[in-house]
């Protein structure tokens, strides 16, 4: 079509309509294609606005496609965690989501127990009749089958918060084992004090180093060694202060990396955990008889290995993969995994409470069910009553 605005001359635009229902948002749409200028496009706008039209709010499109029915509450979160994601894991934990990866999950445990919840009312409502809609045996079967896939989801899923927190990387070293002048050249700046002075580090310093799929902490701790270690407490009460941040540091960290310097054996520390990577530091000054990765900060050999080696173990070993490479370990958010802990217990409930009677079992199931609705959105009454007449017919 063609496009006049206001003293602008006119241009040549395209025009796509959407037709209800077939939209993103279920809605009708028009989307104006014009020419990659911003100007146009404020001009544009302008116009709209000034004959009625208002600017989405932010997520109304989201939020319209969500109440018209084109996707349910987890993948409207999987938008919003895409567009806040700042590293590769996020963004697939995002993706996950978005593809209703969840939903695919907990909507058949939705019907299931929909199912059953329908079964075991209408028998409450026939009580005075010689009929059983559903065995006590077979509906316990049926609730515990669901609380036992349940607890597997929970349990094998990550959670969405740990990803929003960048790993921490922690270099640990006899003193003067070169960890200050590595931690400068990866994030290439000086960040760190360097000195050929043994002990320069006295406090935990790190620095934000980005990789290949996000970004890292690096934290540089003060040197340790064997002795230092064995004294456990006392000392000079700086040396005390400096042992125990290095030992905090190292507790929380997500990967540790041990720097030896080259010619030297790597030292006997009684670290919390063994370290996950050895680096030979200042390679440029012999040859590496170590088996890990040999860097030298001075010229810069191995930072390039290294960097993927970081990248590796902060954030391939997190997500184990299937043949086509997706991943298949959910991440669920804590809103997410409260409502399915509620739902599991309720679960949980209803297999002791059918023995004090349909209407309690009735009960905690439908708990369950209202705790796993308000996961992808809502399960109204009229789901449960479909149920109802589309397995049988009541009245003949």
């Amino acid at each position: 079509m063609n496009l006049s605005i206001d003293h602008l001359p006119a241009i040549d635009v395209r025009l796509l309509v959407f037709a209800s229902p077939a939209s993103a948002t279920g809605e009708d749409v028009v989307e104006y294609h014009l020419p990659g200028n911003t100007y146009l496009a404020t001009c544009l706008l302008r116009e709209i606005v000034s004959l009625g039209a208002r600017q989405a709010e932010p997520g109304e499109f989201t939020a319209r496609a969500l109440f018209t029915g084109k996707i349910d509450l987890t993948r409207a979160e999987g938008v919003a965690a895409a567009i806040s994601a700042t590293h590769r894991q996020q963004l697939d934990a995002s993706r996950q989501l978005m593809q209703g990866e969840l939903s695919k999950r907990v909507l058949p445990l939705i019907d299931e127990l929909a199912q059953t919840l329908a079964l075991t009312e209408v028998g409450i409502d026939f009580t005075d009749e010689d009929v059983t809609f559903l065995e006590p045996a077979k509906a316990i079967g049926l609730a515990r089958g669901v609380c036992e896939k349940l607890v597997e989801l929970l349990e094998q899923s990550q959670h969405f918060e740990q990803l929003d927190r960048e790993p921490v990387v922690v270099l640990v070293g006899r003193p003067n084992a070169g960890k200050s002048t590595l931690l400068n050249a990866l994030a290439g700046y000086e960040r760190a004090v360097v000195s050929a002075t043994a002990g320069t580090t006295r406090d935990a310093i790190e620095a934000t180093v980005r990789l290949g799929r996000g970004t890292v902490r690096v934290v540089d701790i003060a040197g340790l060694d064997e002795a230092m270690q064995a004294d456990g407490v006392g000392g000079a009460d700086i040396d005390q202060q400096m042992r125990q941040q290095a030992t905090a540091a190292i507790v929380r960290a997500d990967v540790i990396v041990m720097v030896v310097p080259t010619g030297e054996l790597i030292p006997q520390l009684a670290l919390p955990r063994p370290a996950d990577l050895v680096v030979t530091s200042k390679s440029d000054l012999g040859n590496s008889t170590s088996t890990g990765v040999a860097v030298s900060a001075r010229t810069g050999a191995g930072l390039d290995q290294l960097r993927a080696r970081l990248d590796e173990l902060c954030f391939a070993s997190s997500a184990s993969s299937q043949g086509d490479g997706s991943t298949h370990r959910l991440a669920l958010n804590l809103r997410h995994r409260t409502e399915l802990a509620m739902a599991i217990d309720a679960l949980g409930r209803s297999l002791e409470s059918i023995d004090s009677g349909a209407e309690f079992f009735a009960f905690d199931l439908r708990e369950a069910l209202d705790c796993l609705g308000r996961i992808v959105g809502t399960v109204s009454a009229d789901d449960v009553l479909g149920k109802v007449f589309s397995s049988f017919c009541i009245g003949k």
